[in-house]
């Protein structure tokens, strides 16, 4: 008798899996846009292979210590999808010093300040995004606020890297209709890309603008003027994304 193995372990159906990838890579890609996944959901280099088949991609991260394992494994594209901690500017510097493109995240004064003296301190231009509010107000600022003018100001000054913008539509997990959900996946859009529109206005380059979330990365029909679209949990589909309509569970699952 074969015993069972020790919790905690991963039962994935690959074949499901490859399936589910391919749905939301096609997808992305006929609308225009790069998929980023967020690997904060499986944290498994074999679930990252079964993404990137050919080598390292782009992919997101929720935390520096994921950043840094995926980095020894050769993925060199990062965004971290977090609003930095001043403190952890240390870690971000050093896996630049490796060859990492590690992208950070911030929405206020403190942290712009942060990266910019980092920057001029090491003559490394660290590169970030600026988070745009687009519905449930956990974090980011408004796409029509002084503050988004005044923070890429702010990190041009210390030689920091204006990349772009993102948003992240947390209210789509409360959407149970397709139409609920391509409207925050339109909402999501529409204001990404006005805050990246005042920013190229004002001078900056801003190419990146960055959406996404499992419910509405599926369920846009419209990608215009974003440039990349991030999701984690569309490589498993839960229970959860079956009970908003997402997917649907298969008879005898």
């Amino acid at each position: 008798m074969t015993p069972d193995p020790d919790t905690p372990f991963l039962l994935l159906d690959r074949s499901q899996a490859r399936r589910n990838i391919t749905r939301l890579q096609a997808h992305v890609q006929a609308l225009g846009a790069t998929l980023r996944p967020h690997v904060k959901t499986a944290k498994s280099l074999d679930v990252a292979r079964l993404i990137f088949p050919d080598g390292p991609g782009p992919i997101t991260v929720s935390t520096l210590a994921e950043a840094e394992a995926f980095a020894t494994a050769g993925y060199t594209d990062i965004l971290y999808a977090v609003g930095i901690t001043p403190g952890k500017l240390r870690r971000v510097l050093a896996l630049h010093t490796r060859g990492v493109d590690l992208v950070v995240l911030l929405d206020n004064a403190v942290q712009a300040r942060a990266v910019a003296a980092a920057s001029a301190e090491t003559g490394q231009a660290i590169p970030a995004l600026i988070e745009i509010d687009c519905d449930g107000h956990r974090g980011g600022i408004p796409p029509d606020s002084d503050q988004l003018l005044h923070l890429a100001r702010t990190l041009v000054a210390g030689g920091a890297e204006v990349r772009g913008v993102m948003t992240h539509a947390g209210e789509s997990y409360f959407c149970h209709t397709e139409a609920g959900r391509a409207a925050a996946a339109e909402n999501e859009r529409r204001v990404a890309t006005r805050a990246a529109e005042r920013l190229r206005a004002a001078g900056h380059a801003a190419p990146v603008v960055s959406m996404g979330s499992t419910p509405t990365a599926l369920a846009a029909r419209d990608l215009t003027g974003v440039t990349e679209v991030r999701a984690g949990v569309h490589v498993f589909l839960d229970l959860m994304m079956a009970g908003l309509g997402v997917c649907e569970t298969r008879a005898g699952s």
